[in-house]
């Protein structure tokens, strides 16, 4: 008999029971499906918990004095640390609150005092005009970045530049508005924030740094980095440095990702597992259904390994159309679940046929039982049966 009819007689036999073929496909392709859509929610999600961590402070450090030990920042400490370390970007920057006025309209801003290299490193985009630059810091220029929220309640609208406010009293020219998206990247604040150059901050304020932002290159070992920031002012003005990361929050939010999709995928296999189950036992209930017609077979001349390669066929068959279903409830779980989650999420043809193939190695798996059954029968004995 050749191979070909041999899967002809294996397909055949799959559809001329459609109800009993449909139920037991369906536990199989619950386990496809889910596994399917774990994967192509799991690498969305591993992109978001990237995107957000790289946002917040992946290759990052941030370094503060202990002004209880006597410790303070200054602005050219910046300077300091990039003679000391080789391709970091540092800014230093200093915050507090004020008032901010314009024709009668105020609002309490988050003010920050800051140098050019804060835009760079941020990668702030501007929505309208610019962000303040490196000239603006060195002539102690009266100009002002507002984000969003500060526009809006100061003059109603998203447009500011060219137009005056007042902080503390004195005027400033507004010169650039941060867009929305990237507003709240550098210093979040409901009631917006308001940006200036560090050297007019310091004749406001007085002088003093709150914090030194250093940027590195993700390839680059910021704890490293961090340390040796540490011992860069600590040699110049002692003790009472600190500088901070957020490698241990990231690891932790990477884990707790992977320890949720690890459980979601033991569920998904148990899943398959059971639909691999159901494939063995619908195998054995048709060998035990079908002994005449195997006896018959044989004394036709049949051989053991055509039998065999008959059910193997068969039960590879009923798993791959649960892959096949499997791969259409997937698709349709991802579309619910980026819709409900509000992310872009895809399966990539690679992981739809990884999972068709993958279900048809479970059937192959769970069909090896029933199969040698099947071969193993001798001719008068299963001629002989009644179906039982």
């Amino acid at each position: 008999m050749r191979a070909w009819d041999v899967m002809g007689l294996a397909l055949r036999s799959v559809f001329q029971t459609p109800v009993r073929s449909t139920l037991t496909v369906l536990g199989l392709s619950i386990g496809i499906g889910a596994i399917v859509a774990i994967v192509a929610i799991g690498d969305a999600g591993q992109r978001e918990v990237e995107s957000e961590l790289g946002r917040i402070g992946v290759g990052r450090a941030w370094v503060h004095a202990d002004v209880q030990m006597g410790a303070a920042l200054r602005r050219q400490d910046a300077a300091l640390i990039e003679r000391g370390l080789s391709d970091v970007l540092v800014s230093a920057c200093a915050r507090g609150t004020a008032y901010a006025t314009r024709s009668g309209e105020d609002a309490i801003v988050q003010l920050t005092g800051c140098d050019a290299v804060m835009g760079e490193i941020e990668k702030v985009q501007m929505q309208d005009g610019r962000f303040l630059l490196a000239r603006d810091v060195e002539g102690t220029r009266p100009v002002a970045v507002l984000d969003a929220a500060a526009c809006i309640a100061l003059f109603g609208r998203d447009e500011a530049v060219g137009e005056t406010i007042a902080l503390a009293g004195r005027p400033f020219v507004v010169v650039g508005v941060i867009a929305p998206a990237t507003s709240e990247r550098v210093v979040p604040s409901g009631s917006g924030s308001v940006y200036i150059p560090i050297t007019v901050y310091e004749t406001l304020y007085g002088g003093g740094v709150d914090e030194l932002l250093l940027s590195v290159e993700a390839s680059r070992d910021v704890a490293a980095v961090a340390a040796r920031a540490e011992q860069i002012l600590s040699r110049r003005y002692g003790e009472g440095f600190e500088a901070v990361t957020l490698e241990a929050e990231m690891a932790a939010a990477r884990r707790i990702l992977q320890i949720f999709l690890l459980v979601m995928t033991c569920v998904a296999v148990i899943c398959m597992l059971v639909g691999g189950i159901g494939v063995m036992n619908i195998m054995l209930v048709c060998v035990r259904e079908r002994k005449r017609e195997i006896g018959l077979m044989k004394a036709l001349g049949a051989t053991g390994r055509t039998i065999l390669l008959q059910f193997l066929l068969e039960a590879v068959a009923y798993a791959t159309l649960g892959g096949v279903l499997g791969m259409a409830a997937g698709s349709l779980l991802i579309a619910g679940a980026s819709r409900l989650i509000g992310i872009l999420i895809g399966a990539s043809l690679r992981t739809l046929g990884a999972a068709v193939v993958f279900s048809g190695a479970i059937g192959l798996f769970f069909g090896v039982y029933p199969a040698l059954r099947a071969a193993h029968l001798m001719p008068v004995d299963a001629l002989r049966s009644d179906g039982r």
